[in-house]
């Protein structure tokens, strides 16, 4: 099973959302440790990094196989996110 460690940024974000919004994303990052692959590799600047999408919010995340460890790093609209 994977650790999940989500970073600062990625976590203010959460906590401007709705409670119910918030804990809908927090139970869906959560299930990510079951399929770390799920999320969607992303490209160009973004490169080594994974992408899932929970209605109109993204969340970027890292994968460390050796560590076994999703680092989210950013969750955001998606207008914002991959700037």
């Amino acid at each position: 099973m994977y650790e999940i460690i989500i970073e600062p940024p990625a976590e203010r974000f959460i906590k401007k959302l709705s409670k119910e919004q918030q804990n809908k994303t927090i139970n869906f990052i959560e299930k990510l440790s079951e399929n770390p692959h799920k999320g969607k590799r992303l490209v160009g600047n973004l490169k080594g990094l994974r992408s899932l999408r929970l209605d109109n919010i993204r969340i970027i995340y890292k994968l460390e196989e050796v560590k076994l460890i999703i680092l989210v790093l950013r969750a955001g609209y998606r207008a914002n996110i991959y700037s």
